[in-house]
């Protein structure tokens, strides 16, 4: 399958050359969505043209809304499987391998990358994660371990069922919402991630607003 990579980023200048070159090992077609970096940033991040395709959004939408606009890039570009990550370097391109075996192999529609609950996970990430994967069982009967792990691959005909309209962060369990409500058939494997001493991921606030989001999703 041709397959592209996309990545949303905010002001990765700095780290998004090395997590190119990594993904370049594995994946030659890259989709880069600059979201309103500030302006030493994105003069980074355009630098980068030459090897890869640089979107940009003036000001800042959100991740979901930035993941949206590159995985609808990809499929004008004639993707047939989208691999999502960050720009941060937490993932590791050497897991696309195994996301693209379980999205092919076991002819499925989106693949999951999970990160090991506990295993250098910050405590309260850890608890709001176990937390909103109970609550997507519960009100959607799919359970994903790591419901907020922004690493997961999908056959672009699955897009239309995925199509998310969360701006932020919500944006990863609405696609296992959806995922479940259009009966997709769905997969996880188990990928490393590094935490850098500024992740930025999602705060106690940010699991309020997903949980409220969930029962809309699930009763509106």
């Amino acid at each position: 399958m041709k397959t592209f990579v996309v990545i949303p980023v905010l002001n990765e200048g700095e780290r998004l050359p090395v997590v190119i070159d990594e993904v370049k090992k594995f994946i030659q077609d890259i989709i880069i969505i600059d979201d309103g970096s500030n302006e030493k940033n994105a003069s980074r991040i355009a630098q980068l043209k030459n090897r890869v395709i640089v979107l940009r959004h003036r000001i800042n939408l959100g991740k979901g809304a930035a993941m949206r606009t590159g995985v609808e890039a990809a499929i004008a570009h004639g993707a047939e499987a989208i691999i999502l990550m960050d720009g941060d370097g937490q993932h590791h391109a050497s897991d696309i391998p195994k996301l693209l075996d379980k999205l092919t192999g076991d002819n499925i529609d989106i693949v999951f990358g999970s990160r090991t609950i506990g295993k250098d996970m910050p405590l309260v990430m850890m608890l709001g994660n176990k937390f909103l994967s109970l609550c997507s069982s519960f009100l959607f009967g799919l359970y994903i371990s790591d419901t907020q792990s922004g690493f997961r691959a999908f056959r672009t005909r699955a897009y239309p069922a995925l199509r998310w309209d969360s701006p932020r962060y919500a944006v990863e369990t609405e696609m296992i919402a959806n995922a479940a409500k259009k009966k997709l058939r769905t997969g996880e494997v188990q990928v490393q991630t590094i935490y850098h001493d500024d992740y930025k991921g999602t705060t106690v606030i940010d699991g309020i607003r997903i949980f409220t989001s969930m029962l809309r999703w699930k009763f509106l």
